[in-house]
């Protein structure tokens, strides 16, 4: 008997653990704040072509700093999140945390983020200060204005690998800085616009403004194919402009990218009423990641 309410408490408190860990996980888009802080890194990297424990301390920085951020944004948007069914299961909108709770967790984690890029220098604090202002103090805001906010939003995410680059010492108007600042910033709008056509029913629930309800799906379609391509185009620069080292690396870099064109041109040939969003959408996350490990890779071998 001793047993079995030792397996049941044990049972219990895994069950627990596991519940809190989704719940943070939620309130920190614990995935997007990876790939936020990877950018970071291949920023930090980019510029020193050698790895160290600062690029840690920045990546791990970063990390803190895009989960605080989403955390703010959910307690900016409990109202709205409760609309949508994307993201009524959060941690605020379904009761699964108080406001207080979620303010203590995001100043925490923001707060230690600030700290850890106050020994980089000024500049990486300064951007840092910046990245949360823009987002959570115009993004955020922005959005319940106008259905076009996705592209003054897309500043945040042009700024992580700023913040890891001037971490290394570089300058952020240095060539290599500005096109791969340049670069995430053009990810930003067709991953936002996929994700968005994805849960079209939740942009329109949610109350605040959306391009489906300004222009016709098929002319926004076209148009997050022009963002697509010039995102394809910006992928090539890293290779015309000797920006991967390895010949190797930037071949592998090349036919991985090839495939992932070819698919997803294949996909947006079907055509608005046919192409899946969903799967677009990882596409262009797969694409991003691809770059990425691509240029950390590169400054490791």
């Amino acid at each position: 008997m001793k047993q079995i309410f030792i397996q049941i408490t044990q049972c219990g408190t895994d069950l627990r653990i596991s519940e809190i860990r989704n719940c943070l996980s939620r309130l920190f888009r614990a995935r997007l704040a990876s790939l936020v802080a990877l950018s970071a890194l291949s920023g930090f990297l980019f510029a020193t072509q050698t790895f160290s424990p600062e690029a840690l301390r920045v990546t791990l920085a970063i990390w803190l700093l895009a989960a605080g951020c989403s955390a703010l944004n959910q307690l900016q948007e409990i109202e709205i999140d409760r609309r949508m069914q994307r993201t009524c299961n959060r941690p605020l909108p379904s009761g699964n945390l108080s406001v207080p709770q979620a303010f203590i967790l995001a100043a925490l984690v923001t707060g230690g983020g600030l700290l850890l890029l106050l020994v980089s220098g000024r500049t990486p604090l300064y951007l840092g200060l910046l990245a949360i202002l823009w987002y959570n103090g115009i993004y955020t805001p922005l959005k319940k204005k106008t259905a076009w906010a996705v592209f003054p939003g897309a500043v945040c995410g042009a700024l992580p690998p700023l913040i890891g680059y001037s971490a290394a010492g570089g300058s952020i108007f240095d060539s290599h800085a500005v096109i791969l600042a340049g670069t995430l910033f053009i990810w930003q709008v067709p991953h936002f616009w996929l994700l968005a056509w994805r849960y079209k029913q939740d942009q329109l629930d949610s109350g605040l403004p959306t391009p489906f309800r300004q222009i016709s799906e098929k002319r926004l379609f076209t148009i997050n194919s022009c963002w697509l391509t010039a995102l394809f185009c910006s992928y090539l620069l890293f290779v015309l402009f000797g920006m991967i080292n390895n010949p190797i690396l930037a071949d592998i870099y090349l036919a991985l990218l090839a495939a992932l064109l070819l698919i997803s041109g294949k996909e947006l040939r079907r055509g608005v009423k046919y192409a899946s969003s969903g799967k677009l959408f990882h596409l262009v996350n797969l694409s991003m990641a691809l770059l990425l490990l691509t240029l950390i890779g590169d400054s490791l071998l």
